[in-house]
């Protein structure tokens, strides 16, 4: 049986970007982000709504910014490793 896991990072008051459409006060730090890579490692798919995938398209080309933490460097392949749907 496939394993549906809903994932989001939102503030307190469940919102995921701030009063200017930004959600830069998201940004994990590297134990965060540590979490996050394990949980996703497993998924086989993600099912993005326009804006959201728009978004996450960053993950694309991150591996071409140079310097990345290893921690990025794993989300990224994590990311580009599975389809991706919208919805």
């Amino acid at each position: 049986m496939t394993k549906l896991i809903y994932s989001a990072i939102t503030s307190l008051d469940g919102y995921v970007e701030d009063a200017e459409g930004s959600f830069d006060w998201a940004a994990p730090d590297e134990e965060l982000l540590t979490f996050v890579n394990d949980l996703e490692r497993s998924v086989g798919i993600y099912l993005y709504g326009r804006r959201m995938y728009e978004t996450m398209l960053y993950w694309e080309s991150a591996h071409t910014i140079p310097n990345q933490p290893d921690v990025v460097q794993d989300f990224t392949e994590i990311w580009q490793a599975a389809e991706k749907a919208l919805g």
